[in-house]
């Protein structure tokens, strides 16, 4: 009963209540035409791109909240203001700066209170792996996206007209997100977050870290001290932050060495965070097969980001 109530019903009933907050906060910002001024924010970056200024809503939407960037590309895309192309690439696009942006404070508080000097590397590399994760989607939009036209590309029409908007809208729109899309995603969202706790408890993210981490050569680094940053990160990322504190004050690491073990952790974590927080998200909001290829592209590029960074800081500091 606990696993069934603390495990599963609650975590549900919030990822449930953050849903239907985020849909009805995108009914009200396109209801009432607020859309534009979001945009604006985001659009000189969004033309380098070529990405429209749909797109450029769910960018800004995204240093907010993730569930919501991708709800409103998923629904720009099924309405046909965006491009399943734009769609893909504006969705991968949010993983990058506001994805960081939204994550610092709390990793911020954790890393630099507990692995100091370390822990401050670590986030300066993270934001770098972020931004060239941007700058890598931006050149595939410029080249991608080139030459695309459709109905988003015409900022008078992204605009509307002053009388498709108000609160008799904002209604319209509550009742296709809150009757329509969120009972889609909850079809897709439920049995699969069942299916994730079901295997959490049958131990198979942990085999799955051990393989991974297995694979890894760990080179000129301690085996000692790395090997328990490592596992202490895909356990808990506090523990892992503790860990390399003590192991710089102990002499047992470096800081070089503590902010490569550190990286290291991140790219092992990869595989096995993705399945258990965010596959349930990512089938819930989009189709099965549309999510799982948004997930696989993400994680990849996040892995691969965060290899280069990880390289030059090597060879390098």
């Amino acid at each position: 009963m606990d696993l069934i109530v603390n495990r599963i019903i609650m975590p549900l009933l919030r990822l449930i209540l953050i849903m239907s907050i985020t849909l009805s906060i995108s009914a009200v910002v396109e209801g009432m035409g607020w859309s534009k001024w979001v945009a604006k924010f985001a659009r000189p970056l969004m033309r380098l791109g070529n990405f429209s200024d749909w797109a450029g809503t769910a960018f800004t939407t995204a240093f907010l909240s993730g569930v919501a960037s991708n709800t409103l590309l998923w629904n720009a895309y099924k309405e046909g203001k965006i491009s399943f192309k734009e769609m893909v690439l504006a969705t991968l696009l949010n993983l990058g700066i506001p994805s960081y942006i939204l994550h610092l404070p709390t990793t911020m508080a954790i890393l630099v209170s507990l692995a100091g000097k370390a822990g401050m590397l670590y986030l300066i590399l993270t934001f770098f792996a972020a931004l060239l994760r941007t700058i890598i989607v931006l050149a595939a939009g410029r080249l991608m996206l080139k030459g695309e036209k459709n109905v988003a590309s015409d900022e008078a029409a992204y605009q509307g007209s002053p009388q498709s908007y108000g609160w008799d809208q904002v209604k319209k729109l509550l009742k296709k997100y809150l009757l329509g899309r969120l009972t889609q995603i909850l079809i897709f969202t439920v049995p699969i977050y069942i299916a994730v706790v079901a295997l959490q408890q049958l131990g198979f993210f942990t085999m799955l870290q051990e393989r991974t981490a297995n694979l890894l050569s760990l080179g000129n680094l301690p085996v000692e001290g790395v090997s328990v940053i490592v596992f202490s990160i895909m356990a808990e990322f506090t523990a892992g932050a503790a860990a390399a504190g003590a192991m710089i004050q102990e002499g047992i690491l470096t800081v070089k060495e503590t902010v490569l073990a550190l990286l290291l952790g991140n790219i092992i974590a990869t595989p096995a965070r993705a399945l258990r927080h965010q596959l349930p998200r990512y089938l819930g909001i989009f189709t099965p097969l549309t999510g799982t290829m948004l997930l696989l592209l993400g994680q990849t590029l996040r892995i691969v980001s965060v290899i280069i960074v990880g390289v030059i800081f090597y060879l390098f500091y």
